[in-house]
């Protein structure tokens, strides 16, 4: 379904405090979401949301739980420190950044401190993301019933950020 034809008006995210700051810093501003118009999912309910893997909240949880229990196994914290990096090998790419910012990317990514990856909930404007968004192919869904969603170089105007907790 197009971002266009849903009828919420907002969309969520979570992304981690490391990787709004390098989106900040490194691009500009803009940053590159996975989102989706359900804050949470309800497998109660007839209509099918999101599973917990792409359920804003439950990432939030999860992101939040290894921080606060010093979890060495860490998957959650893992899997972002990899996406920073491939992130900025995208960016390099594209020609958006230079290697020596590449290089630097990659380092923090490695170097930064379980802490630096504190959950950020994104509260986006879905009227804001239409000129930004891609529609997410359903092999790649979490569900392929999932309605979901990745923004593109949004500007930090276009959305909010919450701290829960």
């Amino acid at each position: 379904m197009s971002l266009k034809d849903i009828k919420h008006p907002i969309l969520y995210s979570t992304m981690t405090t490391l990787a709004y700051n390098i989106n900040k810093k490194y691009y500009n501003d803009k940053h590159y979401m996975w989102c989706t118009p359900y804050f949470g999912s309800d497998f109660q309910s007839p209509h099918f949301t999101v599973p917990p893997s792409s359920s804003p909240i439950e990432i939030y949880k999860l992101l939040q739980n290894e921080i606060d229990g010093s979890d060495l196994h860490n998957v959650k914290i893992k899997l972002n420190r990899t996406g920073i990096r491939k992130g900025a090998d995208i960016m390099l790419k594209l020609g958006k950044i230079d290697e020596e910012k590449h290089n630097e990317i990659v380092a923090i990514s490695k170097l930064a401190k379980d802490q630096q990856f504190r959950p950020l909930l994104c509260v986006i404007s879905r009227l804001e993301a239409v000129p930004y968004y891609n529609k997410v192919d359903v092999k790649d869904r979490a569900n392929p019933l999932s309605h979901e969603y990745i923004v593109s170089d949004l500007p930090q105007s276009a959305f909010d950020i919450i701290k829960i907790g």
